[in-house]
């Protein structure tokens, strides 16, 4: 799904990929981001990447070969498939074969390929209890294979801002060689290029624990941080002390919510909102997007707003009106509320559930 106003595109990875081991390179994980990005719940099973949307969110000079690059990787998706077991009970499970692809149609002289998914792939993907939402422009500009990869991990469990492995499963899943067994060469070639990208190039951090069983390191906590711009206090809005107290529950994602999730995401692309962080505007507004986009047109014109999500939330519940001069009026002036100092950073914190 394209963004009307930036071009940004997100993506959403169902769990059932996210936790899977495929053995996948770094560019087949950007090709699955492009279709991934582009799929709704109807009844399409074709989809056209158009290269030129994502040649624009490289953090390279020459995007002359990009085209080249991905119709390349796309044809190593030829043949290539993977299998999902479901298990029945105790003793019986069903293991089931997918092709990636169903087709794979490149147009020639357009920059296009147009991709189709199987019927049965696609309600697979769309039926995944739980799914992480990102911007593509984040993973796709990681060098290295494992800051990628653990990127979907981790994204995945931003709502409640811890997850944790063990470690021979993590390495399994991870598609480490065997020479990453000793956890000196682990934490040298994974992890620490992973916290050094993830880091500092996305709209994630993250800090890790190494979880020992006596003396030998048998597992990995990570603490997951959503990045959010840094505001002074002091040229932060004031907001209204109930605002300030709402809180984002870590909830999952219903397959029924993820369309609109998808669009206000899009719509507030400027913002790097998260999909909690956009579930909770969805409530408040009852589902009702066109409320939240008449809100955000007058959120965005605001100045020195220290959390948008907050100050979304309060517009919706006070029915903000379009600017008149230079206030933001709120069913009579937006400064006629009762109004104190707030502590922005604790609000990001309840709003992402980090206080509990």
């Amino acid at each position: 799904m394209e963004n009307k106003k930036g071009g940004d595109l997100i993506c959403r990875r169902p769990e059932t990929i996210v936790e899977a081991r495929f053995s996948l390179t770094k560019k087949q994980n950007d090709v699955l981001d492009m279709v991934f990005a582009s799929i709704e719940n109807d009844d399409n099973l074709q989809y056209e990447i158009d290269i030129s949307k994502y040649a624009k969110l490289y953090n390279i000079q020459d995007k002359s070969n990009i085209y080249g690059d991905v119709k390349k990787t796309v044809k190593t998706f030829e043949g290539k498939g993977f299998s999902v077991i479901q298990k029945i009970s105790e003793k019986k499970e069903n293991r089931i074969y997918f092709a990636w692809f169903s087709s794979i149609n490149y147009i020639g002289g357009e920059g296009k390929i147009i991709i189709e998914l199987g019927q049965t792939l696609k309600k697979l993907l769309l039926s995944a209890k739980k799914a992480c939402f990102y911007q593509i422009k984040y993973p796709i500009n990681f060098t290295n294979i494992y800051s990628k990869r653990i990127y979907y991990y981790l994204k995945s469990f931003e709502d409640t801002g811890w997850r944790m492995d063990n470690l021979d499963s993590l390495r399994a899943k991870l598609e480490c060689p065997k020479s990453y067994n000793r956890f000196a060469d682990f934490r040298k070639h994974v992890l620490t290029p992973a916290f050094e990208e993830i880091n500092g190039e996305s709209d994630i951090s993250f800090e890790y624990e190494e979880l020992k069983t006596k003396r030998k390191v048998t597992g990995i906590k990570f603490y997951v941080k959503t990045n959010k711009p840094k505001i002074s206090k002091k040229d932060s809005i004031k907001l209204p002390t109930e605002t300030a107290e709402e809180e984002v529950s870590a909830t999952l994602i219903e397959p029924e919510e993820e369309n609109s999730i998808k669009k206000i995401m899009s719509i507030m692309h400027d913002s790097n909102i998260t999909s909690v962080e956009a579930k909770k505007i969805i409530d408040t507004a009852n589902g009702d997007i066109n409320i939240i986009k008449e809100k955000y047109d007058i959120v965005s014109q605001m100045k020195n707003v220290g959390s948008v999500v907050a100050t979304m939330i309060d517009a919706i519940k006070n029915d903000y009106q379009a600017p008149k001069g230079k206030d933001i009026v709120a069913n009579g002036s937006f400064n006629d509320y009762e109004q104190r100092a707030y502590d922005f950073d604790e609000l990001e914190k309840k709003l992402l559930g980090w206080d509990k």
